[in-house]
């Protein structure tokens, strides 16, 4: 996809956009972590799945409507 964009031309703007962004981060990094190492991110990626909606959350909790009973870091809020 990265190599030949022509072939993803609805991908084009979001890559633009990622260069441009990647750019202003000198010193960033791209880490892969695995979903077991990475439990919050994927219980907000399953959440959003299951709602069949996109939504955006940047913070230190978890948003009070998202059902944490049968997760499984409850005690780390």
């Amino acid at each position: 996809m990265i190599t030949i964009p022509d072939d993803w031309p609805a991908f084009a703007a979001e890559f633009n956009e990622f260069k441009t962004l990647w750019a202003s981060y000198q010193d960033g990094q791209v880490v892969y972590k695995d979903r077991s190492r990475n439990t919050k991110a994927d219980f907000l990626a399953r959440q959003a799945r299951i709602r069949k909606r996109v939504f955006s959350y940047v913070n230190t909790s978890v948003p009070h409507w998202i059902d944490t009973r049968n997760s499984t870091f409850t005690d780390s809020y």
